[in-house]
């Protein structure tokens, strides 16, 4: 199995009518950049030449993401829970997601782009969305099914075609495109702007789903946030029962991960000490064999980029 480091995915509280400084730092970035981050993206910058300092810094971002990965954030928590819940309509998707994907999470992108006016009302319905008010539960299934609802019509907009990495660069996970409450955004924005920084919960990547078969699965119904804790629970229990995502042999101690772990082990740290420590929480017999045997070298399984779609299905 290649365990060389691979190229991630960038699956890269905003008000109705005014959004206050610390929310328009967190659209732009600036919440989110570091110092050695940008100082690489200045060498970067410096080495093509002032004759090309016109291009778009986006561009030099992704370059970034590409050989330094995701950018690493401090978990917190921004927002309180409200007594109330169900405060949005996902129903439009809801219905979506539960007649076009299945129980493992292959998604039948022909029957979504048949109904995708039913896809495009939804999006009408999250772009005047009012998030503030929403509670923390609330607001983070709101996110997390609006990124995955922007990638299915960033991929039906695209049908047919082999891996959303065939998808141009610059019209993927950088591309400032959807309207989210009031903004314009990007994917990666979404998740490393408006989810990461703000939620102290490392399961978001088993949610949120880039569109290929080494990402998590795509849940069959929307997130909720009276629902959250049992679906976040839920999805990160598939990822660690199937061998796309982790492979542990007792005998040897030979573990395998997916490279989301590999990629956003700075977020699982936070949350459990390590990301050995995660996993073993969320299965038995590794727990137990780290007791009886110690720790195990990790190892990265490959990242499957080919479309999650119907026509792809193999078992997990």
């Amino acid at each position: 199995m290649d365990s060389s480091k691979q190229t991630p995915a960038t699956r890269k509280p905003v008000s109705s009518s005014e959004t206050t400084t610390a929310e328009a730092d967190q659209i732009s970035g600036r919440q989110v950049s570091r110092t050695s981050r940008n100082g690489i993206l200045f060498l970067l910058i410096t080495a093509v030449g002032v004759g090309v300092l016109h291009v778009k810094f986006d561009i030099f971002n992704s370059l970034a993401v590409q050989f330094l990965g995701p950018p690493q954030v401090e978990l917190s928590e921004a927002y309180a829970n409200t007594e109330t819940t169900h405060q949005f309509d996902h129903s439009i998707l809801n219905n979506l997601l539960q007649q076009n994907v299945d129980a493992d999470g292959w998604v039948d992108y022909s029957g979504i782009n048949s109904s995708v006016g039913n896809l495009d009302a939804y999006l009408d319905l999250i772009a005047k969305a009012d998030m503030n008010t929403f509670g923390r539960d609330d607001r983070l299934a709101f996110l997390i099914n609006a990124y995955n609802a922007f990638t299915l019509k960033l991929i039906v907009d695209n049908y047919p075609l082999e891996s959303i990495k065939d998808i141009p660069a610059d019209q993927r996970w950088d591309a400032v495109r959807w309207n989210l409450a009031g903004q314009t955004v990007s994917l990666s924005q979404i998740e490393h702007e408006l989810i990461r920084p703000n939620f102290a919960e490392p399961r978001i990547h088993f949610a949120l789903v880039c569109a290929a078969i080494g990402c998590p699965p795509l849940l069959n119904e929307v997130y909720s946030g009276d629902r959250l804790e049992e679906q976040l629970s839920r999805q990160t229990s598939y990822v660690h029962q199937h061998a796309t995502w982790f492979q542990f042999d007792s005998g040897s101690s030979d573990l395998k991960l997916t490279q989301l772990y590999n990629w956003y082990g700075g977020g699982f740290e936070q949350s459990e000490g390590s990301v050995l420590a995660f996993v073993s929480q969320q299965v038995p017999e590794l727990k137990q064999a780290i007791t009886s045997n110690g720790n195990p070298s990790i190892k990265w399984l490959t990242y499957d980029w080919k479309l999650n779609d119907v026509a792809n299905r193999e078992v997990r």
